[in-house]
C-alpha cells in the first residue's frame, strides 16, 4: 500500500439458505468494481464491531434484520486505487427475506455456479474457500489397506475432504480414488516433485498438495486445473505459496504434536499474525482436532487439519 492509496475496511456476508445456495447481490455500475456480483456488506465505521457493522449493513441493504455472524476469512487486497481489508462472515441466523432495498439485483446461487461469477478480484480467494470443506483428514500411514477403506466409509463428505499423503503412489490408489468418489469426498495427493506433477495420473482428485520442499521449488503454479495446496512452515514459504498463487495452504504446527515434540509450535496467536489477510484458504496443521475450527478462524485461517483426531474410530488426541 502506497501513501497516497486510500485504504478501507469492510465487512462481507457469506449468507447460506437452507437450501445451501448463496446469496449475492451485485454492485452498482457507478461504484468502484461496479457490475460485479458481491458477497453483500459495507463499510466498517472507526471503532465498530464487525459484527454490528455486519449486521447493520445487511438490514440497510438487504432488509435482513438481527444478523447473526461469526468469522469466516479475511482478504487483504491492493487495487490500483485503492487498499481493502475485507472481513468475509458466515451469517448463521437472521429475520426477514433478503432483497435489493437499494434497487441492486439480489439473487441466490449454487456454490458451484460460484467460480463462474464476475466478482471483484478481492473476492476471489474466498470464493475457492466456499468449495473447500472446513475439515481435512490426513489418511494415517500405518493402517492397512481395509482398515483405510473403513475410515473412508465413514467420513462425513460434506464437512471432512481427505489427503491421501503416504497412499499417493500406493499400488490401490486408483481403489481409494474411486471409492472416494462414490462417496463424494474431496481428494488431495501429495506432489512428490515437479516431475512426478508431469508424469502422475490425477483424474477424480480434487486438489494437489506440495510439501514445502516442492513449493519452494516451483517457479509457477502447477498446471493441475483442480486446487493447488501447500504445506507452510515458515513465512518464506507462505510468501512463495502467494506469489504462485496457489488456493490453499496448511501452516504447522500450530500447537504441539505428540509425531514431532521437538518442533516448537506457532500457536494460534502467531499463527494469525501469519495468515491474516493472505489472499488465499489457511488451514491449521499440528496439535488441532476438528473441535478447533471456531478458534482456528477467529484467528485468520477457514478450516483445520490432522491425522488422529479427524480419523473415524480412532483416538481423539491431536497429532
Amino acid at each position: 500500500m502506497t501513501e497516497t492509496t486510500p485504504a478501507i475496511t469492510v465487512v462481507a456476508a457469506i449468507i447460506r439458505g437452507n437450501d445451501g445456495r448463496i446469496c449475492l447481490s451485485k454492485r452498482p455500475d457507478h461504484k468502484h468494481q461496479g457490475g460485479r456480483w458481491e458477497f453483500p456488506g459495507g463499510k466498517v465505521e472507526p471503532g465498530e464491531p464487525l459484527s454490528t457493522a455486519l449486521a447493520r449493513e445487511l438490514e440497510e441493504e438487504l432488509g435482513m434484520q438481527a444478523a447473526i455472524s461469526s468469522p469466516f476469512m479475511t482478504i487483504a487486497h491492493q487495487y490500483e486505487d485503492l487498499h481493502v481489508t475485507l472481513h468475509f462472515r458466515d451469517v448463521t441466523a437472521w429475520q426477514g427475506e433478503p432483497s435489493g432495498r437499494e434497487g441492486q439485483p439480489v439473487r441466490w446461487f449454487e456454490i458451484a455456479e460460484l467460480p463462474t461469477l464476475e466478482f471483484p478480484a478481492a473476492n476471489r480467494p474466498v470464493v475457492t474457500a466456499m468449495t473447500l470443506p472446513a475439515r481435512l483428514a490426513i489418511a494415517p500411514d500405518n493402517q492397512d489397506l481395509e482398515d483405510l477403506k473403513v475410515g473412508i466409509n465413514r467420513l462425513d463428505a460434506a464437512s471432512t475432504g481427505l489427503y491421501l499423503r503416504q497412499w499417493s503412489e500406493h499400488a490401490a490408489l486408483p481403489e481409494l480414488l474411486a471409492l472416494c468418489q462414490d462417496k463424494g469426498i474431496k481428494v488431495w495427493l501429495r506432489a512428490l516433485s515437479a516431475k512426478w506433477m508431469e508424469q502422475a495420473s490425477l483424474q477424480g482428485v480434487f486438489g494437489l498438495h506440495l510439501p514445502e520442499s516442492v513449493l519452494m521449488d516451483c517457479r509457477e503454479r502447477p498446471g493441475f486445473p483442480g486446487v493447488v495446496s501447500a504445506a507452510c512452515h515458515s513465512r518464506d514459504a507462505l510468501s512463495k505459496a502467494v506469489s504462485l498463487e496457489l488456493d490453499m495452504v496448511l501452516v504447522s504446527p500450530v500447537e504441539t504434536t505428540a509425531s514431532h515434540p521437538d518442533r516448537p509450535p506457532l500457536g494460534w496467536q502467531q499463527a494469525g499474525q501469519w495468515i491474516t489477510g493472505l489472499p488465499l484458504a489457511c488451514y491449521g496443521l499440528g496439535g488441532v482436532s476438528p473441535a478447533d475450527l471456531d478458534k482456528a478462524r477467529q484467528h485468520g485461517a477457514v478450516g483445520v487439519a490432522g491425522i488422529r483426531a479427524f480419523w473415524p474410530g480412532s483416538a481423539s488426541e491431536p497429532v
